[in-house]
């Protein structure tokens, strides 16, 4: 088997547990089954569409999602050096920037599985709701560009140190939820607000868009941001395993 394959495949059998995919895959469906008990009453499409958004953001992509993409990231490596098999690894004749890369595509997949869940089956039950089968778009886009930011930046701070999960979780609670969001001029530093700025590209008019601060809405330029953050955590992470103690 060719050996990034494999690595990628191993890295997904330790993230992708069962127990951890239930609790995840639950996690991330509360904005469907939100929306579910909604439709039942007497809401009209319009209410019914923002209710579905502001659960979609609120819940899924400001919390849900970057807590799973973290966790993911962080032990994508991190999993491996605590349980000392970072050595063996590192041992075999496959480039640094190899494992760095292997070990990000399965921390992003691991993610993306759970937001495909997430996000498909909250788009089905708002398609039905409203008649809008356009209303998922944003959501989509939003997770896609959030797995790709939250699932590489954070896998070489789990190579590193041993709290990288508090790391993240600090950034994403302290820095996004309360700096970025006061100081207009710190949303572009936010991996979320980045997220959101392809959300509301796709889907303008939310009630939410003032969130954006200096951000102007782009799909294109979100996913931009996040390649270019995705190929930074590869050259550092390639670095840190070049040069740090793997024991």
């Amino acid at each position: 088997m060719n050996p990034q394959l494999a690595i990628i495949r191993v890295t997904l059998r330790r993230l992708i547990t069962r127990k951890r995919m239930i609790g995840f895959i639950l996690f991330a469906s509360i904005p469907a089954l939100v929306m579910l008990f909604a439709s039942t009453g007497d809401r009209g499409p319009e209410r019914l569409a923002e209710l579905y958004h502001s659960t979609t953001f609120g819940i899924l992509l400001a919390v849900a999602l970057p807590v799973i993409a973290i966790v993911n990231a962080t032990g994508a490596l991190g999993d491996e050096r605590r349980s000392h098999t970072m050595p063996f690894l590192a041992l075999k004749p496959i480039p640094r920037w190899s494992i760095a890369l292997s070990t990000m595509v399965a921390s992003v997949g691991a993610t993306l599985s759970v937001a495909f869940v997430g996000v498909g089956l909250g788009w089905l039950v708002a398609g039905f709701a409203t008649g809008r089968w356009d209303i998922g778009q944003g959501p989509a886009m939003a997770a896609l560009v959030a797995a790709i930011g939250y699932g590489t930046l954070f896998v070489p701070i789990g190579l590193l140190t041993r709290r990288a999960t508090v790391i993240g979780l600090v950034y994403l609670f302290l820095w996004e939820s309360s700096f970025a969001n006061a100081v207009a001029a710190l949303a572009p530093t936010s991996l979320g607000h980045i997220a959101l700025s392809a959300y509301v590209d796709l889907a303008p008019g939310l009630s939410f868009a003032d969130s954006l601060g200096t951000l102007e809405p782009g799909a294109g330029k979100a996913l931009t941001k996040m390649l270019v953050v995705a190929l930074v955590s590869l050259a550092f992470t390639t670095w840190a395993l070049h040069k740090r103690d793997l024991a």
